[in-house]
C-alpha cells in the first residue's frame, strides 16, 4: 500500500500501489475536484515529497496546466496515480 499526505489538512490516506489517488483523497480531505478529467484544473497541487513515486504527466495534464498559466511543478490530483511509497502534496 502507498501513503498519501495531503501536508494543508495533516491527513494521510492509504492507497493501493498503482492506484489513482482522486477518490481517496476526496473522500478523506476538502480537496476540491472538478472535471476530475484533467481538462478544468480546479484540483491543482504541488508534490512536496515523492515525486518518483507518482507517474509522469499525461498530454492532457501538461496541456491544462500551460493553458492555465499553472507553475511547471504543478499537478492536477486527479490525473495521479501513486506508484508506490509516500507522497506529500498540498494544494
Amino acid at each position: 500500500m502507498a501513503k498519501i499526505k495531503v501536508l494543508n489538512e495533516g491527513i494521510e490516506v492509504e492507497v493501493p500501489d498503482g492506484a489513482a489517488i482522486k477518490e481517496y483523497v476526496k473522500k478523506e480531505s476538502g480537496m476540491l475536484f472538478g472535471c476530475e478529467q484533467g481538462d478544468c484544473g480546479t484540483c491543482v497541487c504541488s508534490i512536496a515529497k515523492g515525486s518518483e513515486n507518482i507517474n509522469k504527466k499525461t498530454q492532457k495534464e501538461e496541456q491544462t496546466i500551460n493553458r492555465l498559466g499553472l507553475p511547471g511543478g504543478s499537478r492536477l490530483a486527479c490525473q495521479i496515480r501513486v506508484t508506490k511509497g509516500e507522497v506529500e502534496i498540498e494544494y
